[in-house]
């Protein structure tokens, strides 16, 4: 029986034992998850920021790719992980998607509590050098006063480029076929080859063949211009305001990782976003430092789930085999 004189003592060893516990994370490698091929936006910044993370912490950071099934495979593998800040997700706008396209998730949502969003960058609508439009009003005039349906390129079904389309199209009441490809390299020699007219795509899979001027630039699809290419006028140069279809990539953890270690992770995460040489390494791949706080990344996710959710249930987007 504990003598109950003994109990400060109790109490005190143990706030010792649990701050010595926290103090000592990390103290083996910790594991990037990323749902998406290497080679991707997505992995590219991860892996800017594992480097980064790994000369603070002093352990290894790897990041492991596991793709297939819309980003849903490696967002499960987290969701079901042990919450000790030693497997994080690196993701992107899928994450706010997926429960709107599929029921058969082995995941959702509440599985994960937010660290930080690591960028952000400009989706933005094209047209094809052949297709006599030159810029965003042509592209109004053309699609409602054509005889024909006009067709548009993403680089998949429920992309964030697809999906803010869509929203557009219902804004301001036009009509125009969605064709999705696989990426954005198969989109972008489609559509400097004249085999499609239309197409919407992040900003850095256009670049090259815009300045080549075989595809031209209509409009960044979001209110502000993109700082990479600001002489592109974007949405809200025409009066919308209401749409935004910013991109963005973000670390998650499984909701069960205790907050001392969240904060941490944030706090690192932070400090990695503002140093100079990662700015300009994001800048050579088209995106932008975001931050902000974890209570700030929750909500827009939770946002973002909202409204692309309202698009895909008006638009009836649907997954093979969801």
């Amino acid at each position: 029986m504990i003598n109950i004189l003994h109990l400060p003592l109790l109490v005190c060893l143990l706030c010792l034992h649990v701050f010595s516990f926290s103090a000592e994370y990390p103290d083996k490698p910790i594991r990037f998850i990323v749902p998406y091929a290497a080679g991707g936006g997505t992995d590219l910044v991860a892996r800017f920021v594992a480097q980064k993370l790994s000369n603070i912490t002093s352990q290894q950071v790897l990041v492991d790719n596991r793709p297939g099934a819309s980003s849903n495979i490696g967002t499960e593998l987290v969701a079901k992980s042990l919450g000790d800040g030693y497997t994080i997700l690196v993701t992107a706008p899928n994450f706010s998607t997926s429960e709107a396209l599929s029921q058969k998730l082995g995941w959702k949502t509440e599985d994960f509590s937010p660290v930080i969003q690591f960028t952000k960058h400009s989706n933005v609508l094209v047209a094809s050098s052949s297709s006599q439009i030159g810029n965003f009003k042509q592209f109004i005039e053309r699609t409602k006063g054509g005889q024909s349906v006009l067709s548009f390129g993403s680089p998949g079904t429920a992309s964030a480029a697809h999906l803010v389309i869509e929203l557009l199209k219902m804004k301001v009441g036009i009509p125009l076929e969605h064709i999705g490809y696989k990426g954005s390299t198969p989109l972008k020699t489609d559509l400097m080859g004249g085999h499609i007219l239309l197409g919407a795509d992040g900003l850095s899979g256009q670049m090259e063949a815009i300045k080549s001027g075989k595809v031209i630039a209509l409009a960044i699809l979001g209110p502000k211009r993109s700082p990479f290419s600001p002489e592109i006028p974007s949405l809200g140069d025409y009066g919308i305001n209401d749409i935004d279809g910013t991109g963005w990539y973000g670390a998650l953890v499984p909701v069960s990782t205790p907050q001392i270690t969240i904060s941490k992770l944030h706090n690192w995460f932070s400090t990695i976003l503002k140093e100079q040489e990662v700015k300009d390494k994001l800048a050579l791949i088209g995106v932008e430092p975001a931050g902000g706080s974890s209570d700030q990344f929750k909500a827009y996710l939770l946002g973002e789930r909202e409204k692309w959710g309202a698009v895909i249930k008006a638009a009836n987007i649907k997954m093979e085999g969801s």
